[in-house]
């Protein structure tokens, strides 16, 4: 992941109700094992959503990357030297719902085109979306620029130097 990517996993709104019997603020994370972990499979299976329709949102909004794409999972990938978005969509391999999708907005693009796509995607269809902090914010422009500016791709892309500088003491 490119540092002035913002990530997001998307989770179906209804699926986190239905587990927590309300909308928590926060879901917890792990990257102890190097990876951004969560547990967002437990979301969607508690709604059990065919991946077809939404795959095809998802079609028209950017293309389809030239690797990956199985009968378990989708890929999107839009690249050039001003703009690097992509999405990922799995399915569970033996009932082929969707278990987990998410995607990763370049705040460089001019206009943040993709993210405002996805944010109406998540509005279509009654997201909500996480960051890599656990915290849930419904598909609202305003509530994800907070989140944007609390990030380290919006601190790197703001001031390099600084952020660079910000690690190097935090070593």
């Amino acid at each position: 992941m490119a540092i002035y990517q913002y990530y997001l996993e998307v989770l179906p709104k209804q699926g986190v109700e239905k587990k927590h019997d309300s909308i928590p603020t926060k879901i917890a994370v792990s990257t102890a094992s190097g990876y951004f972990e969560s547990d967002a499979k437990i979301y969607w299976e508690e709604v059990a959503i065919e991946a077809t329709a939404i795959v095809s949102k998802v079609d028209a909004l950017i293309k389809r990357a030239n690797w990956g794409d199985n009968k378990t999972s989708f890929h999107w990938k839009a690249y050039s030297d001003k703009t690097d978005n992509d999405a990922d969509l799995y399915l569970a391999e033996d009932s082929l719902l969707i278990s987990e999708f998410s995607f990763r907005a370049d705040l460089r693009e001019e206009g943040c085109n993709f993210l405002k796509n996805m944010i109406r995607l998540g509005q279509e269809n009654d997201y909500l979306f996480m960051d890599r902090k656990g915290n849930l914010m419904p598909p609202d422009f305003q509530e994800i620029k907070n989140s944007i500016q609390a990030s380290n791709a919006y601190h790197f892309l703001k001031n390099p130097l600084a952020f660079l500088e910000s690690l190097e003491e935090q070593a």
